[in-house]
This record gives C-alpha cells, structure tokens and sequence, in this order.
C-alpha cells in the first residue's frame, strides 16, 4: 500500500529539487525512480514483449492544445486514449480531462503501450517514456518493484537527498561569479549521476517486466468488461488521425477561426486554432456538432458511453 507518509515525502521532496542541477529531460524521470513505486513503458521495450497490436481509440483536447497533438503523430511519444466514457463523466460531453474545456475530439488509431479498464494515472516523461505505478502493471502487488529496486540498491528519497548535500557542499558560491556558475557546476557532477540512477531503475524494472509477462499480459494488455465510473485509459503511440469531431461551441469561437497576434507591439501572427487543426486532419474529416450529435458520432465508431456496475 502506498502510504499518505510516503506521498507527503515525495511531495516535500520534489519541491526541494533544484532546475538548475539537472537536465530538463532527467528531473522527472529521476524522482520517480526515487519513489521506487514507477515501472516506465516506451514502445521498444514493450514490442520486445508483445509485438505491435494496433488500436483505435479516441483522444480529447482543448484549442488550445491541438499544436500539442500534432506535435505526437507518428511518433513513438505516446498519448492517452479512451474508448469507454461514463455518461456522467466529461468525456462523453467532449469536454477533457487535463485540458478542462475540451470540445476537439480526435478518433486516431495507433499502436497500443498500455491499457486498463480505469484510468490509471500514467505520466509522460520528456524522453517520450510512459510512469506507470507498479501495482497497475503486476496485478495489483506494491511490492514487486519497490523489493527489487531494493535489492538493486538504487538511491531513494532520503540517499539522494545525501548525495545532493554532499556534491553542493563542495562547492562554495564565493568560489564563483554568479549562481549559474555554481550551479553549472553542481549539475555537472549530479547529471551523469542521474543518468546512471534512471538506466540502473530502467533495466532492473525491465527485467521485471520480462519475468512477469504472463501477469504484465494479464493486467495491462486486455481488453476488459468492467466500466469506470469516470473512463478507460489506452495510451497509444504511433498515432494517426482517422477523422475528427469539434464542438460548435468551440469551432464558432473567435480564436478558432481568427489569426490573432501575440503582442500589441509586435506584427507576430499567432495561427488560428483551426488552421492548426487543418495541419492534422482535412476539413472533409471534421465534423461539427452539439454534444448530443457527438455521442452519435463516438457510438457510431463503437465508442461506448457506459453506466458503472
């Protein structure tokens, strides 16, 4: 069981980690490896295991974000997809998950990483890796990773911690002309000490995966019968966009439809939201409704709006 205890330690921790002492690719990655609760999932390592099966699904943004979508297609960063959407959830009425106001739908296929009947709370690192809690991933069991990282004898929390105060007390701020001097140098000897901690978490949580095939199989490779009280959750990558659904609220907005600038003193054109939509899909394979006609639209490619048990 992962105690409040342990949450507010990562919590208090990851507050305490400096910017300037690692990568921009490296920060996020390594503190989950220090929580010593994350499995990571990318595509090579999971089509070591399983091949590629391919899937459809549906993935829902904001304007605001659809730049960010295209920015995944047909690569190996993976997005996060549904295909069971609770009636009472925001998903069946359009709206998103992490980009509130929703309204752009997007029916993609791609190649599957990852699936549960729920949402399972999977966090993107940089590197286009996918974080998943172990227990997701090896039948419900907290201790499978947490035991052999153990074992391993990887930093956690509290060694890392001691490994940052001994690298930074070597270093005095008079010995230098400015904090980025001294933090570049700081970070200097911490990065390659991070790479090493995040490749040592990756194959030991590999491993893990190879031995347990049959459960990895079993709890994030199936298709499920339950229902979510919220939604289900298949990350996808390799993503192509089959066709797309806009609600009018959303397409009839001024910014959706206007060129704006970014700046009054400035001539820098921001493009409309629905040009970078166009970059995506053809204006042939969008269509616009209410939330109603989208229900129609998402049941008619076996979308399914469900009722929890």
């Amino acid at each position: 069981m992962i105690k409040l205890k342990d949450l507010l330690h990562e919590s208090s921790y990851l507050g305490q980690m400096k910017d300037e002492w690692y990568p921009a690719h490296t920060r996020d990655a390594l503190s989950w490896t220090l929580s010593h609760n994350y499995v990571p999932l990318y595509p090579k390592q999971v089509e070591s295991l399983f091949g590629k099966v391919p899937v459809n699904a549906f993935h829902v943004t904001d304007p605001h974000n659809i730049a960010s979508v295209a920015n995944v297609l047909g690569k190996r960063k993976s997005i996060s997809t549904f295909t069971k959407a609770n009636k009472s959830s925001q998903l069946a009425k359009g709206r998103g998950v992490q980009t509130g106001s929703g309204g752009v739908i997007f029916y993609i296929e791609g190649l599957l990483l990852g699936r549960k009947w729920q949402d399972f709370d999977t966090v993107p690192d940089r590197t286009g890796r996918r974080w998943v809690l172990g227990h997701h991933i090896f039948d419900g069991d907290h201790m499978i990773v947490k035991s052999a990282i153990k074992k391993a004898k990887l930093h956690d929390y509290d060694s890392w911690r001691d490994l940052e105060n001994e690298i930074s007390d070597k270093h005095e701020m008079s010995d230098y002309d400015g904090y980025k001097e001294y933090n570049a140098a700081i970070k200097k000897e911490l990065g390659p000490l991070a790479a090493t901690q995040i490749k040592k978490y990756i194959d030991v949580t590999n491993k893990l995966l190879k031995t347990h095939k049959d459960m990895v199989q079993g709890s994030l490779r199936q298709k499920s019968t339950e229902n979510s009280s919220w939604w289900n959750e298949i990350l996808v990558y390799n993503t192509k966009v089959i066709d797309c659904f806009v609600l009018k609220r959303a397409w009839d907005d001024y910014y959706f439809q206007n060129d704006s600038r970014t700046f009054s003193d400035t001539d820098d054109v921001v493009d409309s939201h629905k040009k970078e939509l166009l970059k995506i899909v053809p204006e042939s394979k969008i269509t616009i409704g209410t939330p109603a006609q989208f229900r129609k639209w998402y049941t008619a490619r076996e979308g399914e709006i469900t009722v929890s048990d």
